[in-house]
């Protein structure tokens, strides 16, 4: 770390939030299309399962472009990287502002998860590159409150525009804010780490690919169709070859794309499989609370939208602030306080009937808790393993994170669609959306409990110790 500056330049600060606002745009766009599902089903003549795909389809593409992180990396400068990923994403934002059927609509979205793939961990590169330690906290709580505000304002000003002027010109709002992006960016990324010609491991790629491609269809087919059929079971095997088959032939090259060694440490093992599944349950809420709304409580699109914002505004503010309790405390203050506000809302929205309020509450309570715990559990476990360690536990993290998404997203959509399968009738959807949403709800208690768990062994790891 010695060519590391202990103080934090102007420039420096900049740059994470150009490649901030990069990640912003793309998880905006997500959470505002949320709240217009509905709308689109209807616009497109398609169901609730196919819908989801405008979400959990980018995000999967996202995760897959994220696995690429440690090469790029070493092969091409932070600020080649960041400029392409954006030109990517500003294109797929153009096809969507004008786009007129579904096929060029998921097009144009798996573009922008490509930039947001390259993008995401770009700036937590930077950021444990170019930050001291013990500044860290602070750095990934600012990088953190730009992208997570994106789910504070997205799904309002989604809800808002595609009630009153079209799902499009939430594109057309976008991008300038990626334009702005660009122009930030490449007058202030720096790059200090030297470049290496290192040879793609496509072989390791296409393995962790199969994983993840698999794994999400899995989780669709399974959820709507069961396990016991042909093709479910097919899936997994598949999901699984690739992932085992990538444990198997990792440690035989010189240069893998991720390096497994750094899952040898328990306090990032235990970190991941906590944030793994925390993510999956924070999807589950962004997706079921506004289908909820809409579809059992007859709310605009509008008010569904608005029904997420005070959490994701929680969110967003305790990002920085708990950064800073990070830096001047160490990481078990802000993590139990995460771990037991995200436990407590969990249950707030199992146990408490369905209502505008209800869901509001206890979603923001939700995130109050988030915001506290996801920077600083990433910080946490990476500042655990050895330096060389570093680029693949961000990416692995990254990817994880946007796998977890797409999987709670498309578990979500699934369940739900189980119980509203049967329904003939108005009152027959409404009932079994309720109740799908409903057992959704319990579920996620039963993840939540198996998350705290890893998230506090972490921290009595680290103290026995120490």
């Amino acid at each position: 770390m010695n060519h590391v500056d202990e103080r934090l330049s102007p420039r420096l600060i900049l740059s994470v939030i150009a490649i901030g606002l990069l990640g912003f745009s793309d998880i905006m766009l997500e959470t505002a299309l949320n709240v217009s599902f509905p709308l689109l089903m209807t616009e497109f003549n398609i169901t609730s399962s196919t819908v989801q795909w405008l979400t959990s389809g980018v995000i999967l593409l996202t995760s897959m472009v994220v696995i690429l992180s440690p090469w790029l990396k070493k092969r091409f400068t932070n600020r080649s990287q960041f400029i392409v990923a954006t030109v990517i994403s500003i294109t797929g934002v153009l096809i969507n502002a004008l786009s007129g059927d579904f096929g060029w609509t998921l097009f144009g979205r798996l573009l922008q998860g490509i930039g947001g793939g390259v993008g995401l961990p770009l700036m937590y590169n930077v950021i444990f590159e170019q930050v001291p330690e013990n500044k860290r906290g602070t750095m990934v709580g600012i990088g953190s409150l730009i992208v997570s505000f994106a789910p504070a304002i997205g799904p309002a000003f989604g809800g808002y525009l595609a009630q009153n002027f079209g799902w499009h010109t939430v594109f057309w709002v976008v991008l300038p804010v990626q334009v702005a992006s660009l122009v930030l960016g490449w007058y202030t990324i720096q790059q200090i780490s030297p470049l290496v010609k290192e040879k793609l491991d496509i072989i390791g790629w296409l393995l962790l690919s199969t994983f993840f491609v698999a794994g999400i269809f899995a989780i669709e087919r399974i959820s709507v169709h069961g396990i016991t059929n042909i093709t479910s079971l097919s899936l997994i095997i598949i999901m699984f070859s690739g992932f085992v088959g990538y444990l198997i032939y990792a440690p035989r090259i010189n240069n893998p794309l991720l390096n497994t060694n750094v899952f040898k440490f328990k306090i990032f093992s235990l970190s991941i499989a906590a944030s793994f599944v925390i993510q999956i349950v924070n999807l589950t809420f962004a997706y079921a609370i506004p289908m909820a709304l809409q579809l059992v409580l007859f709310k605009e699109s509008q008010i569904a939208g608005l029904a997420l914002l005070p959490g994701a505004l929680g969110y967003a503010s305790m990002a920085i602030i708990s950064g800073r309790l990070y830096d001047r405390y160490g990481a078990r203050i802000p993590i139990l306080i995460g771990v037991g506000l995200i436990m407590c809302g969990t249950t707030m929205m199992a146990l408490i009937p369905i209502s505008l309020y209800s869901m509001l509450f206890s979603f923001m309570i939700v995130q109050l808790g988030a915001g506290f715990w996801f920077g600083n559990n990433m910080t946490y476990a990476v500042s655990h393993v050895p330096i060389q360690y570093h680029s693949s536990g961000n990416s692995i993290f990254t990817a994880t994170n946007n796998y977890s998404a797409a999987v709670g997203i498309a578990l979500a959509a699934g369940i739900i669609s189980i119980f509203q399968k049967n329904a003939e009738s108005t009152g027959q959807l409404v009932a079994t959306t309720r109740l799908g949403v409903s057992w959704l709800f319990k579920l996620d208690v039963v993840l939540i409990i198996i998350a705290a768990i890893c998230s506090i062994s972490v921290l009595t790891i680290v103290t026995k110790k120490e």
